[in-house]
């Protein structure tokens, strides 16, 4: 008789269980990238294991969570990172205790660190001037304020020279470079008419950065096409601080000799279209964005733009077995084995989507509709105990 209470009993503390687990989805509606949580429960037997073993309620087998994406909502601060795909984001507590999350509210502290809402720091791997990613650990904005100046080393000019100009006439374009200190140098290409389809060419510089060592001759032929040749080199010597000899290859023709087209002589106005350069002055960190995945990429004062991080995820051989710490952090264990970590985009990671943060998956209806079915059975449970409470009550009297 008494079995039959303890039987009723167990569904009464499973069915309270399910509720609370219920209401703690229902409460983390809204909560970012919130993951909700489902219980399994499993028959108790009573006695021994024989054919004649009976039922001896239920219990809680085990709280399983769903790892279904979560829809997007767009926050417009490009610091905010939602994952599309697996994996989570990798953050370091100060103690450098690494934790694991897929709650992308991230933003850049007073030390210019990327952190989450409560300063844990994001991992992503360094990127170097070749593109290589280097070592992984915080991203940290601190040591990529500014940009060095680099020195020029190969300009390009897009433009025409008048084919009807008489001879000894000139055209003369500045292309402006940079010199090691990042000094900005205009220096003056003149074309002067010598011959049918011949033009002579010099470089020029004021003398306040030095001299320059530049000239040549180009031939073109009757389709106004420039002939074959070799690419010139034009040379500073500057006596302004900078490196004292600066080389720099005007590029006019491919690596096999053939013509870049840059250089055309048509019966039209002697014109520049374009000119370009391949130096940059100083500059200062102006602002950053974050690509699909996960590059910060920087863009400087001087216009220069350079991939400094790429943002690091993690993925587990069983998502299940991660324990909550609370703050939408997770912490690896035994049963979710080590992590992987690897940069987002690549292998089996997750993109990246700016300015957007993932959304809870708790699906309201459902959760309302399992809350009612767990009510009753909880009540039906209560009420076996109330109909055993009243059949124990008919034997006590029986007795009397």
């Amino acid at each position: 008789m008494f079995e039959a209470f303890s039987t009723s009993l167990t569904g009464l503390n499973a069915f309270k269980e399910q509720l609370s687990t219920i209401s703690n989805n229902v409460s983390n509606a809204e909560t970012t990238a919130y993951k909700s949580e489902g219980l399994s429960f499993s028959e108790i037997l009573s006695g021994s294991m024989s054919e004649t073993s009976t039922g001896g309620g239920v219990s809680v087998q085990s709280i399983t969570t769903d790892w279904t994406q979560g829809s997007l909502t767009t926050t417009g601060s490009a610091t905010d990172l939602a994952i599309t795909g697996s994996g989570l984001f990798a953050v370091s507590s100060e103690s450098g205790v690494t934790y694991y999350t897929r709650d992308g509210s991230f933003n850049y502290d007073s030390d210019l660190n990327l952190v989450t809402s409560d300063g844990y720091a994001v991992q992503g791997y360094t990127i170097d001037d070749d593109g290589d990613l280097g070592s992984i650990g915080d991203i940290s904005l601190s040591s990529v304020q500014s940009i060095a100046a680099s020195a020029t080393t190969e300009i390009s000019t897009t433009l025409n020279l008048n084919s009807d100009t008489d001879t000894s006439e000139t055209y003369s374009t500045t292309v402006s470079v940079y010199d090691s200190l990042g000094n900005e140098i205009p220096i003056t290409l003149t074309f002067t008419k010598s011959d049918t389809n011949e033009w002579d060419w010099s470089a020029g510089i004021s003398s306040s950065y030095g001299t320059v060592t530049g000239s040549g001759a180009l031939t073109f032929d009757s389709s106004g096409a420039l002939e074959a040749g070799t690419s010139p080199t034009i040379t500073l010597n500057l006596t302004n601080g900078a490196t004292a000899s600066q080389a720099i290859t005007w590029s006019l023709y491919n690596s096999g000799g053939d013509t870049n087209n840059t250089l055309t002589q048509y019966a039209s106005a002697s014109s520049t279209s374009s000119t370009s350069q391949d130096g940059h002055a100083t500059g200062t960190l102006e602002s950053t964005s974050i690509d699909n995945n996960g590059v910060i990429t920087g863009s400087y004062s001087n216009g220069e733009k350079k991939e400094l991080f790429r943002i690091a995820l993690a993925g587990f051989t069983n998502c299940d077995g991660l324990r909550k710490t609370g703050d939408n952090l997770y912490s690896e264990t035994a049963a979710s084995g080590s992590a992987t970590i690897s940069a987002a985009g690549s292998d089996q990671a997750g993109y990246l989507t700016s300015g957007s943060l993932e959304l809870s998956n708790v699906d309201m209806a459902a959760e309302m509709s399992s809350a009612i079915i767990a009510q009753r059975a909880y009540e039906s449970c209560a009420k076996m105990i109330t109909v055993e409470n009243e059949i124990l009550q008919v034997t006590v009297n029986m007795l009397k």
